[in-house]
């Protein structure tokens, strides 16, 4: 009964630190009533980030062995973040790389730990719990107080829920509907993951994120088409033949009616604003190549190397709205590999179990997907204190058991 009773007060902590990682409802209370960021964090976000430091240091304590032999099998992780510590040494804001990098860091170990601790499926459940309090507690405010959760103009209308902005809503529910997909696949209760789907579906559709939605649409289709090969084909040569001139097709015709994509998605063909921005930071590229500008030392405002970039817009970005991009911007062409290499590792740990139909393996491939894929029109790789940036060294860790399951 008490080691019970532990374990529930443990995954509720837990689920507080991903809600906290999720930027969930203390940004839009803060923001409501007009409390300004502080430089320190609040004491709630002192409290989460202490237990989360206990909780990996027990982990790597309790099991050292297990720890160092699992830290072994991401190697990428470890060079990507050497690489990001070492860009002090050039970093246009040294003091900035430095305490990014320090964040960066124990986001990433706290999520190896989390993945040490748990099996798979229990994880999946934690990451479900968690998405269907945020999305349920944005429902509840929506109805509630509509002045917190509905957002006024240039977004009038749009759904923003328990937190500050209708793209992280969006975001998040897409998210949902990956977890819930699964645990509706693995769990023994589908009702229960049926209503969250609609949940998170009604979410992502009212928050009017156009990168989220189409995003969450991707998915299912590779879902679909992944589930109707393995149930009526075999994986040989033929096969991926059909499979690459499908793609080719569908994409040559995307190509030529992107207008009417664009349309329908209510977006520009500046994709709103971020191809002007792309042709601007490309030559910057150039300049440091290999290398980059020093991890998050690029965008410091009009202090830092963005500040030739705002003398070119017309309006002032916070980012390149570009995950890939950013990191090219900061690590140069070596962080890029690493990074891309770290998001297609759930391939190569998990690829051949996912082609047998093991649904957890396959979970594990799409979230490396997902994390990939939203990465490409916004900017949320290597942030530290950010849930996509724990989710995707999630995907890239293969604990010992894993590995050895048949």
């Amino acid at each position: 009964m008490v080691k019970r009773l532990c374990e529930a007060v443990e995954k509720i902590l837990h689920m507080a630190v991903l809600l906290l990682l999720m930027d969930f409802f203390l940004p839009l209370w803060n923001e409501m009533h007009g409390v300004e960021d502080a430089p320190g964090m609040e004491p709630e976000q002192v409290l989460m980030v202490g237990f989360a430091l206990v909780f990996t240091a027990s982990v790597v304590v309790t099991a050292p062995g297990k720890a160092c032999r699992t830290a072994l099998r991401t190697p990428l992780l470890w060079a990507l973040l050497f690489w990001a510590a070492l860009s002090f040494l050039w970093s246009e804001g040294p003091d900035m790389t430095l305490r990014r990098t320090v964040g960066v860091t124990l986001t990433a170990v706290y999520a190896v730990a989390l993945r040490l601790r748990f099996a798979d499926e229990d994880f999946l459940k934690l990451l479900g719990w968690t998405v269907l309090v945020a999305l349920a507690t944005s429902f509840v405010l929506v109805a509630a107080a509509p002045h917190w959760a509905v957002m006024e103009f240039p977004h009038e209308g749009a759904w923003n829920g328990a937190f500050l902005h209708k793209n992280v809503l969006g975001r998040i529910a897409a998210l949902g509907m990956l977890f819930f997909a699964f645990l509706r696949w693995i769990d023994d209760r589908p009702a229960l993951w049926n209503g969250a789907l609609a949940l998170a579906a009604l979410c992502l559709w009212r928050s009017q994120s156009a990168s989220s939605l189409v995003l969450v649409c991707a998915l299912a289709g590779m879902g679909i088409a992944l589930r109707e090969l393995l149930q009526r084909t075999r994986w040989n040569g033929p096969t991926v033949l059909v499979i690459a001139l499908g793609l080719a097709t569908a994409g040559y015709y995307a190509v030529l009616n992107v207008d009417l994509l664009l349309h329908i998605l209510r977006r520009d063909v500046t994709l709103t604003g971020r191809t002007p921005l792309w042709s601007v930071l490309l030559p910057m590229l150039q300049e440091r190549f290999w290398t980059g500008y020093g991890f998050r030392a690029f965008w410091l405002g009009w202090d830092g190397p963005s500040a030739e970039v705002y003398k070119a817009m017309t309006w002032f970005p916070e980012h390149a709205h570009n995950g890939f991009l950013d990191l090219w911007l900061e690590l140069g062409f070596v962080g890029v590999i690493l990074g891309l290499g770290l998001l297609l590792s759930p391939l190569a740990f998990h690829g051949r179990a996912a082609v047998q139909g093991r649904p957890l393996a396959i979970f594990w491939v799409f979230l490396g997907l997902f994390v990939l894929l939203y990465n490409i029109p916004e900017s949320y790789f290597m942030r530290p204190n950010s849930i996509l940036w724990l989710l995707a060294v999630a995907a890239a860790t293969a604990p010992e058991a894993q590995e050895k399951d048949p």
